[in-house]
């Protein structure tokens, strides 16, 4: 707007088509990673088995890739503008990273029969760390962003237990039980953020301050819950 205001429309031009060019390389790289998510799911028996088809010359799975595909047109119509669609994009990337520092340090303390090239020292506080900041960037996401993302992971639910039900729940008490401190941390996690200082969305019941020690505490909590249950 301020290019225009100076009646500079060719810098106006370059900025509009930047905005576009400037994402596509992210986008690019999302819809191969998320293609191949679709693919590995196929291979878990928790998507229908035309998404685990593979092209026979250039080898992607092109059924998954227009799944994608209609998935991001959805996203659209539901978030019109781009700062919505990063912002939901963003927080649901940050969950995907809270398994990380938990499934690190779980087959540290189950698998210890496994060879590995890299042994990274610190972990035992490395681990927890990470997965403190991960839940406070999740916090810091504000309300009602943080319960939106939550509740759109909970509809995705049904589809899960189809085809669970399906391969007849093999391994599924096993897999819940590792789970269930997920289970638990994701509603706890938007009452938090629910009731937390108005500063990030909340209602204002947990000061400022207080409300990131809580969230701290709680996260201290799942993480080791995870560990020892994973």
């Amino acid at each position: 707007e301020l290019a225009i205001a100076l009646n500079l429309n060719w810098l106006a031009i370059l900025l509009y088509v930047d905005a576009f060019v400037s994402p596509s390389g992210t986008g690019t790289t999302y819809m191969a990673t998320t293609t191949r998510m679709i693919y590995a799911m196929e291979r878990n028996n928790t998507m229908p088995k035309m998404f685990g088809t593979v092209h026979p010359l250039y080898g992607v799975p092109r059924p998954a890739m227009w799944f994608n595909l209609f998935v991001s047109f959805i996203f659209l119509f539901f978030f019109r503008g781009w700062s919505s669609l990063a912002a939901v994009i963003s927080v649901a990337t940050v969950i995907s990273y809270l398994t990380g520092p938990i499934s690190l340090m779980t087959l540290r303390r189950a698998a210890t029969d496994i060879e590995r090239p890299l042994h990274i020292r610190g972990m035992s506080v490395i681990a927890p760390f990470a997965f403190v900041c991960a839940s406070l960037i999740l916090y810091w996401a504000k309300w009602p962003l943080t319960g939106e993302i939550i509740l759109l992971m909970i509809v995705a639910l049904p589809v899960f237990f189809y085809f669970q039900a399906k391969s007849g729940f093999g391994g599924f008490n096993q897999d819940l039980k590792a789970a269930w401190w997920l289970v638990a941390y994701l509603p706890i996690m938007a009452i938090l953020s629910l009731i937390g200082s108005k500063q990030f969305g909340g209602l204002g019941v947990l000061p400022y301050g207080w409300d990131m020690l809580v969230v701290i505490v709680f996260s201290l909590i799942f993480y080791y819950w995870g560990v020892h249950t994973g």
